[in-house]
């Protein structure tokens, strides 16, 4: 006999699974740490139309409890010159960088888009990566740039 929807509603509510601003997937505030099923929680990922996070594995869902977004950027590379700067998501693709996407919030982190329209965070790591390639332009004024393949993008600041 099937569970009424609440009941269901309900269980996928208390999944107990989250991912941090590092962009570790955890269960009850403890990261998983099995590669295959960190890749089957990756690729199940997906945003309802409420804008909740939900992993759906077969005929079985749970939310995922998400403070800003799943996306974060966990290394990035191409910083050579001549290079074209890529991403390392925490899911393990990786991307080309958009640099017009770049921005900094109000709480100091940079943030880009991924996926052609998802925002994605910056870990610690990456920030630091790509932040030893940011210029100051002009010096002293607390405005940065990225230069890839001869042109200098802004860095936006949001919030």
């Amino acid at each position: 006999m099937p569970l009424p929807d609440d009941v269901l509603e309900l269980l996928r509510s208390q999944s107990g699974l989250s991912i941090d601003d590092e962009g570790r997937f955890l269960h009850r505030g403890e990261p998983i740490r099995h590669a295959r099923t960190l890749e089957v929680l990756w690729r199940s990922l997906e945003r309802v139309p409420d804008g909740r996070w939900v992993v759906r594995i077969g005929r079985e869902s749970g939310y995922v409890e998400v403070r800003e977004t799943p996306f974060v950027v966990r290394g990035v590379g191409g910083l050579g010159p001549g290079e074209h700067p890529w991403l390392l998501l925490a899911d393990g693709s990786r991307e080309p960088l958009d640099p017009s996407t770049l921005r900094v919030g109000t709480d100091g982190v940079l943030r880009c888009t991924v996926r052609g329209e998802a925002p994605a965070r910056f870990s610690r790591a990456a920030h630091v990566a790509l932040g030893s390639a940011l210029e100051e332009a002009p010096e002293g004024s607390g405005a940065y740039i990225l230069e890839v393949a001869g042109r200098r993008w802004p860095v936006a600041r949001s919030g």
